[in-house]
């Protein structure tokens, strides 16, 4: 009785899965140097680029985050893992997948502590982290943010924000916010817990940061008289998005 030897094909697949496995268990910071050795955002990195952790550091944040790669998303032409970003009390924890044209974020959750929203926006924030639940963000280089769902939740309070070189006050209800992406935008729908209209935020491809605040919003402001209807946007301003960033 002859017994059938493998094909050439089953061989190459071997082959590759070997030297795929090989290839995760090197180490993530010698990898890391040699595909991006100036990067500005991630140091003391240990463990392997299967399993592992890096410090990082975008603007005045800095925290740890670890990973473990999900190797059946190789099979969809993409690389992914599970991801947690950790500094302070801010604690994020979901899936990130990136392709050539594509990156992915799925069911993320977790909170951005009030000392991490002051670091990135310097405003004067109320000690109340915002919530997030099952965000999924998908956006593509070509065509912009191609889908987003998942939900924010604040619970509100007394927000200082610069405004012509003075600061202005504006006591906030408890606010969520639904993510779409209309139109290749990223869009939050800012609704109080009521589902009262509150205002849109949207970011575009190129960066930029559109803001429609209504006057339901308006009228929690400090000195504040308007006349428009409630979910009348009476406010529209348009900017980098980098603007709003401490310096």
């Amino acid at each position: 009785m002859t017994v059938k030897q493998p094909g050439k094909g089953w061989w190459v697949f071997a082959v590759s899965l070997l030297l795929l496995f090989i290839v995760l268990q090197l180490p993530a910071a010698w990898i890391i140097a040699r595909v991006s050795p100036n990067n500005p955002y991630i140091d003391s990195i240990s463990g392997s680029i299967w399993q592992g952790q890096a410090d990082w550091h975008v603007e005045q944040v800095q925290g740890v985050v670890s990973w473990k790669l999900r190797p059946w998303s190789l099979l969809l032409l993409r690389v992914g893992a599970d991801v947690e970003l950790r500094t302070g009390d801010t604690r994020l924890d979901g899936k990130v997948a990136m392709s050539l044209n594509q990156r992915r974020i799925e069911q993320f959750n977790g909170q951005i502590s009030t000392q991490t929203l002051s670091s990135l926006f310097p405003w004067q924030w109320p000690n109340n982290p915002l919530q997030l639940r099952d965000i999924k963000v998908i956006y593509h280089k070509q065509q912009g943010w191609q889908d987003a769902e998942g939900q924010m939740n604040w619970a509100g309070g007394m927000l200082g924000y610069p405004f012509e070189g003075h600061i202005e006050r504006a006591n906030l209800p408890p606010l969520m916010a639904q993510l779409s992406a209309p139109q290749g935008r990223l869009q939050l729908n800012m609704t109080t817990v009521q589902n009262e209209r509150m205002g849109d935020i949207y970011l575009s491809k190129d960066q930029m940061l559109e803001v429609q605040l209504t006057q339901r919003l308006l009228l929690t402001v400090a000195g504040y008289r308007g006349q428009a209807g409630l979910d009348t946007a009476v406010v529209s301003t348009r900017q980098p998005l980098s603007s709003l960033r401490a310096p």
